[in-house]
């Protein structure tokens, strides 16, 4: 990867096999599990920014069921009929994973792949998911790359740093952001409150113009409690709806869901 600057001073890293090394000899040691750490200490507002280990658990053990595969399907898709050879592709806010290596995979493991969370607890397991890409444990709001050297960025569920993304994207990149539609997880939703608030929607930009916007929605079952206790402890809905509601759900056998996502193309203005 010739497109990693240091997040000191933005020089560029030479990524090497144990560490990553810029001109002004700041240096940072490759983890075990094959990532860099390179979110300096003034832009943590923790001291373990993201989501924590129980959380990623959950993430990880809902995510290998397969429920969210059409929507990994549908985004592999898109970037082959933007860009049907190899790309330089970051995800931006990478989560476990999931989504890179189902892409990644399904483009035949050809495109130059950059992943980046916040959450190191995270990028540990993404790491081990994607041996080929390169993981940084970084903020999607100061992505430690050049400018103008991503063909394509991924934004799945995560926040939408549109500043940053456009700033990295070539003239002729694109951005792919999936974002919740509003029958998404409804039953879950109904089963933890009396009134259900509408989704936010799609946010809106002066860096980004959105060029397509698609609907995928579809149903899919979770048939053992682990994994129904699973999807909502990695949703925020575990902290915020009435604790008897969340129990519940936790107790629950089998559940039939909507997935509904609204799935958009940006490019820069």
């Amino acid at each position: 990867m010739d497109n990693i600057v240091c997040p000191v001073c933005g020089k560029k890293l030479n990524i090497e096999r144990e560490r990553a090394v810029c001109d002004e000899r700041h240096s940072y040691d490759r983890a075990r599990e094959g990532y860099f750490y390179l979110l300096p200490p003034n832009a943590k507002r923790s001291a373990a920014p993201g989501d924590n280990k129980d959380m990623v658990s959950a993430r990880a053990l809902f995510l290998a069921t397969d429920s969210y595969a059409p929507l990994a399907n549908r985004l592999s898709e898109l970037i082959s009929a933007h860009f049907p050879s190899p790309v330089s592709l970051l995800d931006a806010g990478v989560g476990t994973g999931y989504y890179l290596e189902k892409i990644s995979a399904a483009r035949g493991n050809k495109d130059r792949c950059v992943g980046v969370d916040i959450s190191k607890n995270a990028v540990r397991v993404a790491a081990r998911a994607n041996a080929s890409a390169l993981l940084m444990v970084a903020s999607v709001f100061a992505l430690p790359i050049v400018d103008a050297s991503v063909d394509v960025a991924l934004s799945v569920f995560s926040p939408f740093a549109d500043k940053e993304i456009s700033r990295v994207l070539k003239k002729d990149g694109i951005l792919l952001a999936a974002f919740p539609a509003e029958e998404h997880l409804i039953e879950l939703r109904r089963a933890l409150y009396d009134d259900v608030r509408p989704v936010q929607g799609v946010p809106t930009s002066t860096r980004l113009k959105m060029t397509d916007s698609e609907r995928l929605t579809y149903r899919f079952t979770l048939a053992r409690r682990e994994e129904v206790s699973a999807l909502l402890s990695m949703t925020p809905y575990v902290y915020r709806a009435p604790s008897d509601k969340v129990a519940s759900v936790h107790e629950c056998e089998i559940m039939t869901l909507t997935a509904d996502f609204i799935i958009c193309t940006f490019k820069n203005m």
